[in-house]
């Protein structure tokens, strides 16, 4: 985990060594009611990013595919 000051604004990185995402699910990610999950219900990653928009922030996710490394990204204002 990374944590970092860039002017007016606090980022909160998270580096996971997972699976990666597909790029047909990246996409999807913030949808309401997607999972990968057998027993999941599609809210976590939406809930989290509209708390970031509340907050003037925002949440990403990036990878590269399959077998490769996502990066999760909180950013928020330092106001």
């Amino acid at each position: 985990m990374r944590l970092w000051v860039e002017g007016p604004v606090v980022r909160i990185q998270v580096v996971d060594d997972g699976v990666g995402i597909a790029p047909e699910v990246k996409g999807k990610l913030f949808s309401h009611g997607f999972t990968t999950r057998k027993d999941g219900h599609g809210f976590g990653l939406l809930s989290s990013a509209l708390v970031a928009q509340l907050l003037d922030g925002r949440l990403t996710i990036e990878s590269e595919g399959p077998g490769k490394d996502a990066v999760t990204t909180l950013e928020l204002p330092l106001h």
